[in-house]
């Protein structure tokens, strides 16, 4: 099979010997890929001296059948410096990829999603709001991936919401009075949360017009927990940084 190229991003690096590196890498072309990088470490090579996670890097590849790929080279053509110069844009960089590993399996390409990793990383890395960028990267990611939880009425009667309807992943979405009770475990959180939430998975509103001090912002990170612990099974590591 010839050599593939692609642009990448490291969600993952592994230690294979003093000089090599494993790495898990989210690329644009292939989906998730897991490769073996010989040398990597080394000053001189191929690989500039190893990968950085919370960077991008165009990569090339030759895909294995069984085990891991070869990666023969790669080359850093966006490092993101402002991330390591702000540690709450750092840490938010750092749930944008846990939150891309979860989300992408191997050898399936999504460069939708891709592209929106990708774009998250430069707001951050210039310092944009770190919880309306990360608002806007979560509702994106449920719409691509086809997880968009009904706000606009009851997910379950379609009744009419109440000003705080119970959010509940579990029946996909929001809840009136009535069917609330259905789920113990849903949230209660504000309709206008809710509406945001849907506006910003539309991706069409510019993000410095908006504003989620406050109560809004609260329940929108309270909404957006509950939905990835539902869809995983867990908390996300990365996820005690950004609350």
């Amino acid at each position: 099979m010839p050599p593939s190229r692609t642009p990448a991003l490291p969600l993952a690096l592994y230690d294979f010997s003093n000089t090599s590196q494993i790495v898990v890498l989210f690329t644009r072309d292939l989906g998730k890929v897991r490769g073996l990088a010989k040398g990597a470490k080394r000053a001189t090579g191929s690989f500039q001296g190893g990968f950085d996670l919370g960077a991008v890097y165009e990569v090339t590849l030759i895909e294995k059948t069984e085990g891991l790929d070869l990666l023969t080279k790669a080359e850093m053509t966006e490092g993101f410096p402002g991330l390591r110069r702000n540690l709450a844009a750092l840490e938010a960089a750092f749930y944008v990829l846990e939150l891309a590993a979860e989300l992408t399996v191997e050898h399936d390409p999504q460069p939708e999603f891709w592209q929106a990793t990708v774009d998250t990383l430069r707001l951050l890395d210039k310092w944009a709001p770190r919880d309306i960028v990360l608002f806007a990267f979560e509702a994106a990611a449920m719409r691509q991936h086809g997880f968009m939880p009904r706000v606009d009425d009851c997910a379950v009667c379609g009744r009419p919401l109440p000003p705080r309807p119970a959010f509940s992943p579990r029946f996909g979405g929001a809840l009136c009075t009535v069917c609330a009770p259905m789920d113990p475990g849903a949230r209660a959180v504000s309709a206008g949360g809710l509406k945001m939430m849907a506006r910003l998975a539309e991706g069409t509103i510019p993000l410095q017009s908006l504003n989620v001090d406050g109560r809004v912002g609260k329940d929108l990170r309270a909404a957006f927990d509950l939905f990835w612990l539902n869809l995983f099974g867990r908390e996300l590591r990365s996820a005690r940084f950004v609350r």
